[in-house]
């Protein structure tokens, strides 16, 4: 077997996170060879794409597992492109110049100007502002009424917690702040100054929507405290709550529950890395057994050239796993087979171009004339705008405090408008100044502003001035004919065809592109938006000179007084207008849909004529609005893991009970809850791993024992399943009636280890044997090694008092055939159904006073039998009360469930 790749080394660092982390394609290939519990370990899910959503959809599966009930019942595998790069957010790191690399994987005309994609786990949101403002109802009234209902009353709240951008004023506070907020409010209720919405057509912020009311009601004073006013304010509430609407909805998390470290800027990568963590503490080791262990693999550097499918007798397409380029060669990683009525999934999760290059490559030939046609068409991104100006302190001092600062302040602020269209843009707006900046101001601005974009214009600051940089960001119309993906004739990268992305480009002058009439109308979007953004500098220049700052070595005085329009013509310079591949919101082309005929997947996200085939990318925004996608794709990658969870993915397998459950309660349940209570005696490397609503054993070397540790039992009667896997090795057994085990064993009991030759005094599992009794299991009734069975050893196999269903050791009427007599009958026992594998049994213990019964059932076929009945004498072993667990006998494999019990 190949050796587990140990840490690597560069000429810099030993890359430890790295491979805690990640796993190589062949470790991924390998583990789906292994069988535990009777199943091969063959993925349940498969997602494409470790970046921003891929790394939130896969965390998100991971960790509410089967419906949230924790029954570790799913395998996934996360296939990303890049390698691992960065821990958390780039701007959560010392500042050290630089971000991760960027690559264009796809064909387009130059002028667009792509910058292309992050390639590396955690994407984009490794680097992106964090700006994350829901969208408005006439912004997604094309989306399927069931989605908007969802995400409004449940996913919205969720998300906006998860990214930390439901507080307010926990990263962006201080003086400069309070002014231009001040002053933006009063300009914006200035006639002349209209957005294209007023403040009551905006909801409210997230704080006010999503506040818990047991933390008591949303007053004046609530709203001062989220505004950072002081308590003499006398702002009325309806102001306070309009104030809160420019607050930036920044994904910065600065505060938190206490004993705990902030994360601050929201980057989908550590929560894959806590995903990680815990598969790895599962999986208990290293190599491919332990491999086959993991819940969680996360391959980088793996490129998926398509899915493999096949088309059913219903001519629906199912995916049975993915292709993929390493090293050059392709390699195909199946998906887990169909069972119990559900199937396994196939996630991809790319960035726009690259899900729909992919989606491409699969099925435009199995959904020919059915979605594949759809799939490209409606690509939306972005128009967006810089206006970066810098005004006098005199500007705004009339909302300073008088006192002066004694470090750089930094303000964002957020304003949503409208253009006479219906289009929507917002403005995200970013300001620094009002003190000298030091010699290491890059890298105090690092940590300060929210864009890193605008680092060099906060640069131009000082204590006499302050930069404000006006970003402007519209939505571009859907279905515009100029917009669309298909896949090159001519160009390939890793043996498969490269997406080529038209988009129609409503920066270009007219004549140039002259573009459809959805092209024209972005063009009067821009417009639009260029004008309210003159209109909110001319409010913060409060009518005293300023500059617009083009570059970031030129300015242009603005008089006093001037007006809109003259400020339109003095900053109508060459850069004011991104290129509209710069902005890496790309979204539409795998848009849902309730009309299969008019749309690529339904509302979750499932390819249309698929059974298994999900998209997890804002690709499928029918429309965009002018918000980043971020928190809504987080959103739409929650609601769809659930679904993926409660509906689709494959499910347990149905417990029967076999005899009456009234007055029972569980022991364990198949949860994670009920399964933190059993604990694990005995040596490190082997235990019982939680898989599938099960316990199963594992492990080598010595004895352990995982015992119920949350409570001791008087007189019970105990249920609980099991099944084997192999019928020449099963040896196990349930132990009652012993103390807790991490206890030394009274005197009385310490004389009796000799009577165990393999006794071991450092391992707390072999101390139930001498003080407790195990019903064991065992059908070969494997004789004692180490033991003498009237002067023959090792003692035999055969013997009634070590077989299924015997009190372990307590004589049981065997016959000793050389001698010529049979054993004392201390228990009387009766063998029981023979145990099959695969299949499940049930015992039944009852432990009243001294005496002890068990029961064994065949749960397939019902048969049940009477195994032993016992009557104790022993007044040292098996004391009341006492504590319950199974043996984990060194290299057998049984499974474990519905254990309950019943008390008096």
């Amino acid at each position: 077997m190949a050796q587990p790749l140990t840490s690597e080394s560069t000429s810099f660092t030993l890359d430890n996170m790295g491979r805690y982390l990640c796993n190589t394609l062949q470790e991924a290939f390998d583990s789906t060879t292994q069988t535990i519990a009777g199943r091969q370990r063959a993925f349940d899910m498969i997602v494409v794409g470790g970046g921003t959503f891929g790394a939130a959809i896969a965390e998100h599966l991971f960790v509410t597992d089967a419906g949230g009930d924790g029954t570790r019942s799913r395998r996934i595998l996360v296939l990303e492109a890049g390698p691992f790069v960065l821990p958390e957010h780039m701007q959560n790191m010392p500042f050290m110049g630089g971000a991760p690399d960027l690559r264009v994987p796809w064909v387009n005309h130059p002028a667009l100007n792509y910058s292309g994609l992050i390639f590396a786990i955690g994407g984009r949101s490794l680097t992106w502002g964090g700006w994350s403002p829901e969208l408005l109802d006439l912004e997604w009234a094309a989306w399927p009424q069931t989605t908007r209902d969802d995400l409004r009353t449940r996913y919205f709240e969720q998300s906006s917690d998860q990214i930390g951008v439901t507080a307010t004023n926990d990263f962006i506070f201080g003086p400069l702040h309070t002014a231009l907020r001040q002053q933006l409010h009063a300009g914006l209720k200035t006639p002349g100054n209209e957005t294209g919405f007023s403040f009551a057509d905006l909801p409210d912020h997230p704080s006010v929507r999503y506040h818990d009311s047991t933390l008591g009601p949303i007053n004046v004073a609530l709203l001062r405290k989220w505004l950072d006013l002081p308590a003499g304010n006398r702002t009325s509430k309806a102001e306070l709550l309009e104030l809160l609407k420019l607050e930036a909805p920044l994904a910065v998390q600065s505060r938190t529950e206490s004993g705990l470290f902030p994360t601050n800027k929201f980057s989908a990568v550590p929560g894959l890395i806590r995903a990680a963590r815990l598969a790895n503490r599962e999986a208990d080791g290293t190599g491919t057994i332990a491999d086959a262990r993991k819940r969680l693999m996360i391959v980088p550097d793996c490129h998926v050239q398509e899915l493999i499918t096949e088309t059913q007798a219903d001519n629906w397409v199912r995916v049975t796993g993915v292709r993929v380029w390493q090293n050059g060669i392709s390699v195909d990683i199946p998906l887990a087979p169909p069972r119990e009525g559900r199937q396994s999934t196939a996630i991809i999760a790319l960035g726009t171009v690259e899900t729909t290059r992919v989606a491409l490559t699969t099925f435009q030939q199995s959904l020919a004339g059915r979605a594949a046609q759809r799939m490209g068409s409606n690509l939306i991104a972005h128009l967006r705008s810089n206006l970066t100006i810098r005004v006098p302190r005199k500007a705004i001092e009339a909302n300073l405090p008088p006192e002066p600062f004694n470090s750089l302040q930094c303000s964002a602020l957020f304003v949503k408008g409208k253009a006479a269209s219906g289009s929507t843009f917002h403005f995200q707006i970013t300001a620094s100044g009002l003190n000298e900046l030091g010699t290491d101001a890059e890298a105090e601005l690092f940590k300060k502003i929210p864009t890193l974009e605008h680092l060099e214009g906060m640069l131009r600051a000082n204590d006499k001035t302050v930069v404000i940089t006006i970003r402007g960001i519209g939505e571009m119309k859907p279905r515009n004919p100029d917009s669309f993906v298909d896949l090159s004739t001519l160009e390939t990268e890793f043996g498969r065809p490269k997406a080529v992305v038209h988009l129609g480009n409503a920066k270009a002058a007219p004549e140039a592109f002259p573009g459809s009439n959805e092209t024209n109308i972005d063009r009067a979007t821009w417009d639009e938006m260029d004008a309210v953004s003159d209109k909110i500098a001319l409010i913060f220049a409060g009518n005293e000179p300023f500059e617009i700052l083009p570059t970031q070595s030129s300015a242009i005085p603005v008089p006093t007084g001037s007006r809109a329009q003259r400020l339109a013509l003095l900053g109508a310079f060459r850069n004011r207008r991104d290129d509209l591949g710069t902005t890496h919101h790309d979204t539409g082309t795998m848009r849902m849909g309730d009309d299969i005929a008019d749309s690529v997947t339904n509302d979750f996200g499932r390819i249309h004529d698929t059974t298994n085939c999900y998209i997890a990318s804002p690709a499928l925004f029918p429309t965009m609005g002018s918000p980043n996608p971020m928190l809504t794709g987080v959103a739409l990658c929650r609601r769809t893991a659930e679904l993926l969870n409660s509906s689709v993915l494959p499910s347990l397998e149905a417990i029967i009970s076999p005899q009456p459950e009234a007055g029972f309660r569980p022991l364990f349940d198949g949860t994670d809850k009920t399964f933190k209570d059993w604990y694990l005696a005995g040596p490190g490397g082997g235990g019982m791993l939680h898989l599938n609503g099960e316990m199963v054993s594992y492990g080598d070397g010595g004895l352990r024992l995982f015992y119920y540790a949350k409570e001791a039992f008087s007189d019970f009667t105990l249920r609980l399943q099991f099944r084997i896997f192999d019928t020449a090795n099963h040896n196990s057994g349930v132990f009652v009636r012993f103390p807790r085990p991490t206890l030394e064993l009274v005197d009385a009991l310490k004389t009796r280890i000799p009577n165990e030759p393999f006794f071991d005094a450092g391992n707390a599992a072999w101390r139930p044997v001498v003080a407790g009794f195990e019903v064991q299991i065992d059908d070969n009734a494997r004789g004692d090694s180490g033991k003498d069975f009237y002067g023959i050893r090792p003692e035999p196999d055969g013997l009634f008092k070590n077989r299924t269903g015997a009190i372990y050791k307590i004589q049981a009427g065997d016959h000793v055939w050389h001698l010529n007599f049979n054993e004392p009958a201390i228990q009387n026992y009766t063998p029981g159904p023979a145990l099959v594998p695969g299949v499940w049994f049930e015992y039944e213990i009852e432990v009243q006073g001294n005496s002890y019964k068990v029961f064994l059932t065949n749960v397939q076929t019902g048969v049940r039998q009477q195994t032993t009945s016992f009557d104790n004498t022993d007044g040292e072993r098996g004391r009341t009360p006492g504590f319950i667990g199974i043996q984990v006998y060194p290299g057998s494999t049984l499974a474990w469930r519905h254990i309950r019990i019943k008390t008096p």
